[in-house]
């Protein structure tokens, strides 16, 4: 029987090289690399504040799950603000048509999770909003349709709902959640991935001009037209027009600081 020991070690043995493997990799943590594209989309609509930018993102180790995404954005004067992700979007195909050549098909979807593979490029137009303003949004919008369709059942005329507190407090939001200014801003981006509890960061800069400052602000006038529209001029033929600025950044690399980084 002793002649079945050395078969029954060897068969052991065999099996080390696989057992080595899974133990590594249950120990192995994943590590995200971010790059950016060079132009960004700089904006304010009825969203408030936004900022667009096109990120790739690769996976080392294993596996990735992208849980949440934040900017800091630093004004070149000290002033700092928080933007999450809210939405991104992907391309998925080129399609060629007879009347208008080439079309772009791409899959817009609210920000909950991103997974991205090894050895695999993952690249996304991610949607940056302030979160602070979308709150202040979401409860002056109830408030103000609450009075609208108080007016609207009681028979009353509902341009009175421009003289109403809750109407007069949604259009100073928008007159003072503008945050755009000249000069240069710094951008951290906090990529957070499931089991790690540090951040994987990406670092920009872009400068904003007066032309471009006042390109912007002319879409405060625009979204005050949309919230009257919306509650008592309901023109269905009105379309609202953005103004963007799309200034070039540079960027500085920073992979795997601690999440409490400041800027």
């Amino acid at each position: 029987m002793d002649i079945f020991k050395p078969i029954a070690i060897l068969g052991a043995l065999a099996w080390l090289p696989h057992l080595i493997t899974l133990v590594r990799n249950l120990f192995l943590k994943p590590k995200i690399s971010i790059n950016s594209y060079n132009e960004l989309e700089i904006g304010y609509t009825t969203l408030g504040p936004v900022l667009n930018i096109n990120i790739a993102f690769s996976a080392e180790n294993k596996h990735a799950l992208i849980e949440k995404i934040y900017l800091i954005i630093k004004h070149e004067s000290n002033e700092i603000h928080l933007f999450s992700w809210d939405w991104f979007e992907e391309y998925l195909y080129e399609m060629d048509t007879i009347d208008s050549g080439p079309l772009n098909l791409r899959k817009n979807q609210k920000a909950i999770a991103i997974k991205v593979q090894t050895d695999t490029l993952m690249e996304k137009k991610v949607g940056f909003q302030d979160p602070a303003f979308k709150e202040k949004y979401n409860e002056l919008f109830n408030l103000t349709n609450i009075v609208y369709v108080n007016l609207f059942q009681g028979g009353k005329d509902i341009n009175d709902l421009s003289s109403t507190n809750e109407y007069n407090e949604f259009s100073e939001l928008f007159k003072n959640s503008f945050i755009w200014k000249v000069g240069k801003y710094s951008v951290k981006i906090k990529v957070y991935i499931k089991n790690r509890k540090k951040s994987f960061e990406h670092k920009l800069e872009f400068q904003l001009t007066n032309l471009d400052k006042n390109r912007l602000e002319t879409n405060v006038e625009t979204c005050l037209k949309v919230l009257k529209n919306h509650y008592i001029t309901e023109d269905q033929k009105y379309k609202s027009t953005w103004e963007w600025a799309k200034p070039y950044k540079t960027e500085t690399i920073i992979q795997g600081k601690n999440q409490n980084d400041m800027i």
